[in-house]
């Protein structure tokens, strides 16, 4: 059977994106881990069928639809994470099954997430793939082996009321398999699977009788270990660590190497409610995958903290960022997809570190400008520390981002014609970027605010292209000159036939639409040689390069007049 083409027409022309992304299953989101707030793509209600807004609306309300046992939840996969955000996110991956009003089916869950001020997760842009119908027989086989997060707080309940912790200390154990992610993408699913057994029968020959053993969210373990004084944690996580280490495990598919992390919460110490103590215990976990493989971490009691500053306080320090010129740019190149020489730079928002100490990471910062009515100010400074790079280096070409508030403020615009009538040169080197949700609202006055960028002899790229906001018509009527591939779809070109007929589709759509496209998030060589063969114009990802922070000509000259 012939692979379908983008050039199959309806109704005279091409189909569009959004079609193809529904005819198979998949549907974008992004994740503000910290506010639990979830936005989709505009079709998932194609995808996942008629479910509740509220449902939609918030993290923990779509896991809830997570069948119990059926693998790590989205959750668990991100916090899951030994590895740390370096600025351009973490990928994450996992398969469960979920409950669509009735409709099970198993679905692939997949994307990056990128760390806040704190270095723990703060956002996550990914895509959620349905893949088939989830047989009764196999969750019902699953439900058995399993215990959900709800039927665990119960379980740990239960302990505190039959051993209270004044009397008998009772600590919570929670263990992870590491690098479970690589190790499916290794073995596959089912070898994976028993890999999980294993570790479970390995936990349970040295788990006392008056402990409890419990697996839950597919790779997790707890253990809740009755009368264990504070000074023997350590050497009870590592009996568990140990034997998990002790040899090989043989599966259909080969031998994998296993190892264990190991987070900790007391009670009295830390409480006697059951889910603070899991969420401690789920904290000290996510500390342990950050550090040595045989070391298990103890959550400690933390300081009363005076109240978060109010938001009347992030807006002074968020001013005081722009007056102390402490806002500046981080440069990541995107390259010829063919000979991987320098195209241009995007250049990406940063706020240095001052003598206030404020540090905003870019997960954090936008979003936090934008809900604070403050991000037009910040899209100024961006685009001034631009037009100076590019004056002072005349090899330069850079892209901007600006935000969706910016441009449906008319001052943006007209700040933005004050700042490069009169620098021509300058300007046909600078690339404008627009996220495509920004194009939604009203399409008709977007094509012609764009239409004035480009008068002004400035470029357009639509940034995060792929979700189907966009619809083909109107990107028509666009004057853009590049479309740059959501980094959600080009991550799994290696593992997805589905998304590599799509990003093939949205090449070919560029092609026919006459402009360039850029491939975000490309991490490997195999990667790059498929978007390459398949017409890609340019690359941008860890393989090709990082953002690194620009130092300005004249701060290096004065630095080096100084020493």
């Amino acid at each position: 059977m012939p692979t379908p083409s983008i050039f199959s027409f309806q109704n005279g022309g091409p189909v569009d994106p959004r079609s193809i992304l529904s005819s198979i299953g998949e549907v974008v989101y992004g994740w503000d881990v910290q506010s639990d707030t979830l936005t989709w793509g505009p079709n998932v209600g194609e995808v996942l069928g008629p479910l509740p807004a509220q449902t939609l609306a918030r993290g923990l309300a779509f896991a809830g639809l997570v069948e119990p046992g059926s693998g790590p939840s989205r959750y668990d996969a991100i916090f899951g994470s030994s590895e740390r955000d370096q600025g351009d996110g973490v990928i994450y991956r996992t398969r469960y099954a979920v409950d669509l009003a009735g409709r099970k089916m198993w679905a692939e869950d997949t994307g990056r997430w990128f760390a806040g001020t704190d270095g723990r997760p703060a956002r996550a842009h990914g895509i959620l793939r349905l893949e088939r119908a989830a047989r009764a027989d196999e969750l019902e086989r699953l439900g058995n082996e399993l215990c959900d997060r709800p039927a665990l707080l119960e379980r740990i309940d239960a302990a505190l009321k039959e051993h209270p912790p004044a009397e008998r200390p009772v600590v919570i154990l929670v263990a992870a398999i590491d690098e479970l992610a690589r190790l499916n993408d290794d073995f596959g699913h089912e070898a994976t699977d028993e890999i999980i057994s294993t570790v479970h029968e390995r936990l349970r020959s040295v788990t006392r009788r008056r402990d409890h053993l419990v697996r839950y969210a597919g790779n997790s373990f707890a253990i809740l270990l009755v009368g264990c004084p504070q000074d023997q944690i350590e050497s009870a996580a590592r009996r568990f660590i140990k034997i998990v280490a002790q040899s090989a495990i043989e599966t259909a598919r080969g031998i994998a190497l296993v190892r264990l992390r190991v987070g900790a919460a007391s009670a009295p110490e830390l409480g006697t409610h059951a889910g603070s103590l899991l969420t401690a215990a789920e904290g000290a976990l996510a500390a342990a995958r950050a550090g040595a493989i045989d070391t298990a971490v103890t959550a400690k009691p933390r300081p009363r903290r005076e109240a978060a500053s109010d938001q009347v306080g992030f807006d002074v320090q968020a001013i005081a960022a722009l007056n102390e010129r402490r806002v500046q740019l981080a440069l990541q190149p995107v390259v010829r997809a063919g000979s991987r020489e320098p195209a241009f730079h995007e250049a990406l928002l940063r706020v240095g570190q001052g003598e206030t100490g404020l540090y905003f990471s870019s997960a954090e910062l936008i979003p936090m400008l934008e809900r604070r009515g403050l991000v037009r100010l910040f899209d100024h400074r961006v685009l001034e520390l631009a037009m100076e790079m590019l004056r002072d280096d005349p090899a330069l070409v850079l892209s901007v981002n600006v935000s969706p508030r910016s441009l449906t403020d008319p001052e943006w615009f007209d700040a933005f014609v004050a700042r490069t009538a009169a620098a021509s040169s300058e300007t046909s080197r600078l690339i404008v970027e627009v996220t495509e949700t920004a194009t939604i609202e009203n399409p008709m006055r977007v094509a012609k605010l764009l239409g004035g960028i480009k008068a002004q002899g400035a470029r357009i790229a639509i940034d995060d292209f792929g979700a189907g906001h966009t619809s083909l018509r109107h990107l028509r009527a666009f004057p853009i000159d590049i479309l740059k591939i959501d980094g959600a779809f080009t991550q799994n070109l290696r593992r997805s036939t589905d998304d590599r007929f799509y990003v093939r589709t949205l090449i070919d759509l560029a092609g026919h639409l006459g402009v360039e496209t850029v491939a975000e998030w490309v991490d490997d060589e195999m990667q790059a040689a498929m978007l390459r063969d398949w017409g890609v114009t340019y690359l941008q990802g860890h393989l090709v390069g990082r953002a690194e922070l620009h130092v300005p000509v004249q701060e290096a000259r004065r630095k080096i007049a100084a020493g």
